[in-house]
């Protein structure tokens, strides 16, 4: 009886969660700084993927450097992207980050998403868009914690 009962309350609690009204729910994430527009420095290419360092001044984090490194999928359309970033301000702030994501590419843009941790714990959902073929990178900061 004891094990129907449990059964019972799971089936009714799987059911509500796949009742929800999951189309009309949002996901809204606070912008932590202006987007910033970054000047690339190198594309460096190799199977399977590329290398992409970009600079730029970003917000609270002054002067950013920073790599992606993307890893294409078989198609050759998407994949996973990992890199480091680094922030030097005028008071002699120093930060450090790392992330990992996805992103897809469409012609000659690459549209990147990463979650980044930052050395002090801050947490962003970041959004990258690289334009091979104009040669200019975007990067959008929104505040995951």
């Amino acid at each position: 009886m004891k094990n129907f009962f449990i059964t019972l309350l799971l089936t009714i609690f799987a059911l509500n969660s796949m009742a929800s009204d999951h189309e009309s729910s949002t996901i809204t994430f606070e912008e932590r700084q202006p987007s910033a527009e970054m000047e690339i420095t190198s594309v460096q290419l190799k199977p399977g993927g590329g290398i992409i360092m970009a600079e730029g001044t970003m917000g609270e984090y002054g002067r950013v450097y920073t790599t992606f490194e993307l890893t294409a999928d078989s198609g050759r359309s998407g994949g996973l992207v990992t890199g480091e970033g680094r922030g030097f301000g005028p008071d002699g702030y120093f930060g450090y980050a790392s992330f990992s994501g996805v992103y897809h590419r469409e012609g000659t843009i690459f549209t990147m998403y990463t979650l980044v941790r930052m050395d002090d714990g801050t947490q962003n959902l970041d959004k990258i868009v690289f334009d091979g073929f104009k040669r200019t990178l975007t990067h959008d900061v929104h505040v995951v914690r």
